[in-house]
């Protein structure tokens, strides 16, 4: 598992490439990955952004709690 820092590079240098229109970003070992369509660069951003927030220990709450009364 990646780290938070490392997390949160692979996304900035997702983002740099997303808005300059690359499509192939290299990461500093020299690998290469080729992006076929933006809409899958959007994808791969969506992915980093959710591990970032579960490795940040920000996940979003999924129970809801409702507090009800008959007003008497």
């Amino acid at each position: 598992m990646a780290t938070l820092a490392q997390l949160q590079e692979w996304r900035e240098r997702l983002m740099d490439a997303k808005f300059s229109g690359v499509l192939m970003v290299t990461d500093s070992s020299g690998e290469s990955v080729r992006y076929r369509s933006h809409a899958e660069l959007a994808a791969a951003l969506s992915s980093l952004d959710t591990e970032i927030r579960r490795a940040g220990g920000n996940s979003p709450s999924t129970s809801i709690t409702f507090n009800t009364s008959k007003g008497l």
